[in-house]
């Protein structure tokens, strides 16, 4: 008997211990967090290992030149060898071996060139094109490129020229961060496009752009490096335009005349189009999204996005989800299909301090443009004050499909309170990221410079009408779809204290991914708590912020018309879930206190799920949740 007691005693002393242990490995992430630029600890690197002539580049140092030039040449080595191999190397003032050494080209040309000569690395570029953006080549050619042991061996060498480009100091920029360059900005664009040139900024500029309402079309390459520029909202002439518009090659095209309705199972829309194009379809008749609470409304024109080739056949990845029983508009966007690359920039935004009230701002970067990528760019924002209106985004991605933002860093915005629609004090939602009627749209190893558990900062995205929206090595504040999503997606990310808020229907999957919220998922309560699909939880992490936190949060009185059937999740497969805290976990909330039994009548009655899976459930005391308290709603058992 006492052996057993002992044995008893062991088992909790171990259990407590590992949930102490825990609690302390919490306390070192919100360290980590509250840092700001808190990278994902799950994201996948190309490269295992980077070596010289067989040894470590982690024995190595980068030496340069004093200036401007040399040190974001350092600076941009740096990381981008961290990018590939998560090795992190330092700097020297001097030194003769296992050095990365930079230099300025001694020729006339525009080129970047690199060679390995007894173990050590010369990099050298001229100062009209830079040093930067040479590195930054390499690195997307080869060392991104590439898997295992990337080996420099004594006589190593790659170039490059760059050529067919034009320059903002062309057309008059001074990028001196105080004269307004926003005129030769637009101008050096309209001649790039005219021309089809590349646009590269000057690496040790800083462009300062003021209030003008001038908006820059790209339709070519650019490559901004790292450049500075400096966008100051104090004094705008109009706060709705952007400062630069991805633009694609043809203009949309109204082919409503030519569409009948559709039916949900439509696999053409009977017609053809001249290329393939992304459509976007309404039907002013029908009412969906119609919100509930502080901001309530009346509801949105049925919206769908979706693609279609030139026969008219409808990409089975980005089906019709509605009924239309009338199409009275439907906008054809025509692809582009060769890709635009934007990359690098650094960019500040001096914020506006208008009176807080709904009147949003853009003045960033909107991608109407399918197959575009952006990679490298940053994002901050200076001048916050007591009162602000909101941003509708930074980087706003709308009718397209097909794009890419990766290796950027963004910034939360500062919230600030209004009177909603419902007559009372509301938190304004503003935003650093956003999209509406995007198709394929992802965000790869991307990242924002505030705390992402930082209440005092809104969620940093928003989107509206998207389909197959991904997130993958990604640390943010929060994965939002407010009028729906078809096919979220979430891996190798950690999510701060907005933490995913959805709505929708198709497949949610969310895998390798940390959780730092109230509530693991929320599905959002103003627009029905629907979610109609399946929703798939791998090998994830959620570290709850309330008492009363659930897996899957989802509030519906059932007496409110949305303009559509709710659904709770119709499959939950849940297969590796930790979640850190003490006491009985619910998969679910309450949903509706009022649904308490089969007599209650709900007049929009939401659909409960038809199937639960869960597999490798942890937490710190307890290793299985319970359905829900709300057996009336819940009558089905978790199974394994």
């Amino acid at each position: 008997m006492f052996s057993k007691i002992i044995a008893a005693i062991m088992s909790v002393f171990t259990l407590l211990s590992a949930s102490f242990s825990q609690l302390f490995s919490e306390i070192e992430l919100k360290n980590e967090l509250a840092k700001g630029n808190y990278e994902s600890p799950y994201i996948v690197r190309p490269l295992d290992e980077i070596t010289v002539n067989g040894v470590s580049v982690e024995e190595y140092c980068v030496v340069s030149p004093e200036g401007d030039l040399y040190a974001n040449a350092a600076k941009t080595l740096i990381n981008e060898l961290y990018k590939a191999c998560g090795v992190k190397i330092g700097t020297a003032n001097n030194a003769t071996e296992k050095a990365f050494i930079l230099s300025e080209a001694l020729n006339e040309t525009d080129s970047f060139s690199l060679k390995v000569e007894n173990g050590n690395i010369y990099i050298s570029g001229s100062k009209g094109t830079g040093i930067s953006r040479g590195i930054a080549a390499f690195a997307d050619e080869y060392l991104l490129n590439s898997q295992g042991v990337y080996d420099f061996k004594d006589g190593y060498e790659y170039s490059k020229t760059f050529s067919d480009f034009v320059t903002y100091e062309e057309f008059g920029a001074v990028g001196d961060g105080k004269t307004d360059d926003l005129d030769a900005i637009v101008k050096t664009h309209e001649y790039a496009n005219q021309h089809d040139l590349t646009v590269l900024a000057n690496e040790t500029a800083t462009y300062y752009i003021g209030g003008k309402s001038k908006t820059a079309t790209i339709m070519t390459d650019t490559d901004w490096s790292t450049a500075r520029f400096i966008i100051d909202d104090t004094n705008v002439e109009n706060r709705s335009s952007w400062i630069f518009n991805v633009a694609a090659s043809q203009g949309s095209k109204n082919i409503t005349d030519k569409v009948t309705p559709l039916k949900i199972d439509a696999t053409n829309i009977g017609t053809t189009l001249e290329e393939k194009s992304l459509v976007v379809l309404y039907n002013s008749n029908v009412k969906h999204y119609i919100r509930k609470g502080a901001n309530q409304n009346s509801g949105s024109n049925q919206t769908d996005v979706i693609l279609v080739d030139e026969n008219g056949n409808i990409d089975p990845e980005a089906p019709l989800i509605w009924d239309f029983d009338a199409v009275t508009n439907a906008i054809a966007y025509p692809i582009d299909t060769k890709t635009l690359t934007i990359n690098g920039g650094i960019f500040t935004t001096l914020a506006n301090n208008a009176s807080s009230e709904y009147n949003y701002y853009a003045r960033g970067i909107q991608v109407r443009r399918s197959n575009t990528v952006i990679d490298r760019l940053y994002h901050d924002i200076e001048n916050e004050g007591k009162t602000g209106s909101p941003y509708s985004a930074f980087v706003s991605l709308s009718c397209c499909a097909d794009v890419t933002v990766k290796n950027s860093t963004f910034t939360g915005h500062k919230k600030y309170k209004t009177i909603g629609s419902a007559g009372t004090s509301v938190t304004m939602g503003t935003y650093d990221i956003g999209g509406a009627t995007a198709v394929n749209a992802k965000f790869i190893n991307c990242k924002q410079t505030n705390d992402i558990t930082d209440t005092d900062y809104w969620g940093i995205a928003g989107t509206n009408y998207c389909k197959n929206l991904v997130y993958d090595g990604c640390a943010f504040s929060r994965y939002d779809a407010h009028q729906g999503v078809l096919n979220a997606t979430i891996r190798n990310s950690v999510l701060g204290h907005h933490g995913i808020k959805l709505i929708g229907c198709g497949t949610a999957l969310i895998e390798n991914t940390t959780v730092l919220a109230e509530d693991f998922v929320d599905l959002r309560p103003d627009y029905g708590s629907t979610w109609n699909g399946d929703m798939i939880i791998r090998n994830c992490k959620f570290y709850p912020k309330g008492v009363s936190s659930h897996i899957i949060k989802a509030e519906n009185s059932e007496d409110h018309d949305f303009g559509y059937t709710c659904y709770l999740p119709q499959r939950v497969d849940i297969d590796g879930l930790y979640v850190h805290r003490i006491g009985i976990s619910y998969l679910f909330n309450n949903v509706n206190p009022k649904h308490k039994n089969d007599s209650y009548t709900a007049e929009f009655p939401i659909v409960p799920p038809q199937e639960i899976t869960v597999k490798n459930y942890s937490s710190l005391l307890f290793s299985k949740p319970s359905v829900s308290q709300n057996k009336a709603i819940f009558k089905l058992e978790i199974s394994e």
